[in-house]
């Protein structure tokens, strides 16, 4: 029996993770042979709605300070890897309501990738907050993380040059966790 493990399970982690692969991708009927065609995998299905949290994390030289605001991830279309839905952070305690587009990748392991947008000027909500506080965008990164079992979670980051008393740099983090209902 031959078996091989492709390069990306090394970004998986865990040992069961890995092992699960490496017995996925043991050679059946000739699949990885030489010349063979590999079965086409299908991308993991997120479409659903999911509730949860999203945890803002603002963070400059001297201080950092976060704020967990409840959400709802609504991933309406999915075809093949691409899927589009919306995200809508709901008021409270240090939150703002706040509605958002998202569109992305899955991967056929459940990895994700996506931008989310905001209303305002700019094509994503590093943009978007950008414009809205007068500060330079200095690089703003896709949400990235996993769907699986009902639960999806990603993590996105910004980082600003911020003219206050000074100009100040300014991180912030935004990370989403959410469970399909």
């Amino acid at each position: 029996m031959r078996c091989s493990i492709r390069n990306a399970t090394a970004q998986l982690g865990p040992a069961t993770a890995v092992l699960g692969l490496a017995l996925l991708a043991c050679d059946r009927a000739g699949m990885l042979e030489p010349g063979q065609a590999q079965a086409a995998r299908a991308a993991a299905q997120i479409v659903g709605s999911y509730a949860g949290t999203a945890v803002a994390t603002v963070a400059t030289s001297s201080k950092t300070s976060s704020a967990t605001c409840p959400g709802v991830l609504t991933i309406a279309t999915q075809s093949g890897n691409e899927f589009s839905g919306s995200f809508d952070i709901q008021s409270g305690q240090g939150c703002d309501a706040q509605h958002a587009t998202v569109a992305g990748r899955v991967q056929d392991d459940g990895s994700v990738s996506f931008t989310a947008d905001t209303p305002g000027g700019g094509s994503n909500i590093w943009e978007d907050a950008a414009e809205r506080t007068h500060c330079r965008l200095v690089s703003g990164s896709t949400f990235d993380g996993m769907a699986a079992n009902g639960v999806l979670t990603a993590t996105g980051r910004g980082v600003y040059s911020c003219p206050l008393v000074g100009t100040v740099r300014v991180s912030v983090s935004l990370q989403v966790s959410a469970t399909q209902a």
